[in-house]
């Protein structure tokens, strides 16, 4: 605040001065001058008090008053405080930019599945021997290629030279790394690894399998660096629907007798670990739309399968599976529907060097499966020196027609399309499902 500025008024007086003397007030002898007015008598403004004598006298000089007229007056008036109010210009304020968070509302997506999608199997597959520089599978690519999802059994290693050391057994399977480009290039996505060969030259070569399967982005299931990811299920999107994809392995089993899982880079079905294969395809099951089990069982060449089989699908199947494809007969084996579940209970050969004769004649197995039923159709293809092809029609015929009389309460029409029949075919009779089902098995969580 500004301070207070004190004004102090000054006055200036006069002083009127008269000479020393008696002032006398001058006479007048015109009547106009009596303070009585025009018509008073003669001398009646005559002072009564003493009568003087008729002199004449002289008259004194009426004294003088002079008034005296003040100088002005200069007041140094000091004039009040001015208060000046300063209008300021207008301002125009320009507010700072308003960054406002703008939260949309809530978005709703509704994702529509496609009705059904489809998936295909091929059987034992293997780039051995020189296969692999043969272009094995580029006479089935569009076959390979046309479902949404194929999985193959790979029955080798894929590992470098020198990686690994051979088991001593009669026949051991390592295909190059160049393998897994195959695969991808013919359209296989995903690849079984429990089985017999997985091992064969040991854990380095088990773990450069996988190293190299993920490096060319195929996915892969029952076998991995510890038992945990071995049995671990593998899931995959197709297209929006969520597959779960476990494999497991029966063979070989005799060295699982102690009941002490001693090779656990594979996840094994042996009996000893038939409750932890039940407990893989259950935690498959919880989030997936598909289950699939990919097994290695039964008896080379053989076109019956073994009991074991039925029995350990529909354990499976009691448990969440939908598919149930077999491998390692090497030749085609019967269908069957387990509930509402499909068993294939060999697949015979797809790539392989040493396919001949019965082993020769294979199939092509794709699934159109939807949110009630899967549909199932078969390709009948023709092996030669290893290499897959589609099958002409009269070999179609005679692989259709075989697979039927080998299948269990199902029958392939010529176009490949599987049908339910009444007919149990040429293998043993299935038992009833609920003689089947050990309950000792199902207390698990």
């Amino acid at each position: 605040m500004w301070p207070g500025v004190a004004f102090r008024s000054m006055r200036v007086g006069f002083m009127w001065l008269v000479g020393a003397g008696v002032l006398v007030a001058a006479c007048s002898t015109s009547p106009a001058a009596s303070p009585l007015g025009a018509g008073a008598p003669p001398g009646a403004g005559v002072s009564t008090l003493a009568p003087q004598p008729a002199t004449t006298t002289a008259a004194v000089p009426l004294l003088t008053t002079t008034t005296a007229t003040p100088p002005p007056t200069t007041t140094a008036t000091t004039p009040p405080p001015t208060t000046t109010t300063t209008t300021p210009p207008p301002t125009t304020t320009i507010p700072p930019p308003t960054t406002t968070a703008t939260t949309p509302p809530p978005t709703t997506t509704t994702t529509t599945l496609p009705p059904s999608i489809v998936i295909g199997f091929g059987g034992d597959t293997s780039f051995t021997h020189g296969l692999h520089s043969a272009d094995p599978l580029g006479q089935v690519v569009d076959l390979l290629s046309t479902p949404d999802l194929t999985v193959v059994n790979l029955e080798t290693t894929v590992a470098e030279h020198g990686v690994g050391r051979a088991l001593n057994k009669t026949f051991t399977f390592k295909s190059p790394p160049s393998s897994v480009q195959l695969l991808v290039d013919a359209g296989v996505d995903a690849v079984q690894l429990a089985n017999n060969h997985i091992e064969d030259f040991r854990e380095p070569a088990v773990l450069r399998t996988i190293e190299l399967l993920d490096e060319g982005g195929l996915a892969h299931a029952g076998a991995g660096v510890d038992e945990s990811a071995a049995y671990a299920p593998r899931f995959i999107d197709v297209r929006g629907w969520r597959v779960g994809l476990v494999a497991f392995s029966h063979i070989p089993c005799g060295w699982s007798r102690s009941g002490i899982n001693t090779r656990p880079q594979v996840a094994w079905a042996c009996a000893p670990f038939v409750d932890r294969t039940i407990a893989s395809v259950r935690e498959a099951a919880k989030t997936s739309d598909v289950t699939v089990v990919m097994v290695h069982w039964g008896i080379e060449l053989n076109r019956c399968p073994a009991a074991y089989q039925r029995e350990l699908a529909i354990l499976w199947q009691a448990n969440g599976a939908d598919l149930i494809i077999g491998s390692h007969p090497h030749v085609l084996q019967g269908v069957e529907r387990i509930r509402d579940a499909w068993l294939v209970h060999s697949t015979g050969n797809l790539a392989f060097p040493s396919a001949r004769g019965p082993s020769a004649s294979s199939a092509f197995f794709e699934f159109n499966v939807s949110r009630e039923d899967a549909e199932l159709r078969v390709y009948p293809i023709t092996i030669r020196s290893g290499r897959p092809r589609l099958s002409d029609e009269a070999t179609s015929a005679r692989i259709l027609r075989e697979l039927s009389s080998y299948s269990f309460g199902v029958a392939f029409s010529d176009d490949g399309s599987a049908f339910e029949t009444e007919e149990d075919g040429r293998c043993r009779t299935p038992l009833p499902l609920p003689e089947l089902i050990p309950p000792v098995w199902f207390p698990i969580t």
